[in-house]
């Protein structure tokens, strides 16, 4: 998505200078509010600030990139999720041990990162993968297998999991992976 630039106005740069935290916080919520001062909110003290810009969809991928580098895992989390990260900054981010289930589950992280991911020890980045619309049918047929039931369930979650997969799912040891299956819609009748 392509973040239109505004420019800066005279009443965003007094919220951005406001001692209130609750004025800045505002301000980085506000829908209208430019990519510039976006920017330069980026740069607040305050984590739950800067995190909200993280999460705004007017914040450029730019700012993204710089908030990427954030002390706070907090708001690195908003960064890997945000559909304006750009590739070289989620591939850094897959590396973010704190922000990897993020990452995995960001549509626009390569296959490439999400098969190295599906390998990962940790169940929250499997599920992530799992239920990511990106996520290839060979990634879903691998973690299809997966030793745990909520990677499986994840699997089965996804609208795009291949029926050959829904088919093993369907007699899975796991009550709940197979209700999930019967849900799914491409099964429906």
């Amino acid at each position: 998505m392509k973040v239109t630039a505004k420019m800066i106005t005279q009443e965003e740069l007094e919220s951005i200078q406001s001692s209130d935290e609750n004025v800045r916080r505002a301000l980085a919520n506000n829908p209208e509010t430019s990519t510039e001062a976006l920017d330069k909110l980026s740069e607040d003290e305050n984590q739950f600030v800067r995190a909200r810009v993280a999460a705004h969809i007017n914040t450029s991928s730019e700012t993204l990139d710089k908030l990427s580098k954030d002390d706070s895992p907090f708001v690195r989390e908003f960064v890997a999720e945000h559909p304006n990260t750009n590739v070289a900054t989620l591939i850094a981010l897959s590396e973010d041990s704190e922000v990897v289930s993020w990452v995995a589950g960001n549509a626009n992280t390569p296959v490439e990162i999400l098969d190295r991911l599906s390998s990962d020890n940790d169940v929250f980045v499997k599920i992530s993968i799992a239920v990511n619309p990106s996520t290839t049918p060979e990634i879903l047929n691998k973690l299809s297998k997966d030793e745990d039931e909520n990677v499986r369930a994840a699997v089965a979650k996804n609208p795009i999991t291949p029926l050959d997969i829904l088919e093993r799912l369907s007699k899975d040891a796991h009550e709940e992976v197979r209700k999930i299956v019967s849900e799914h819609p491409s099964r429906a009748e």
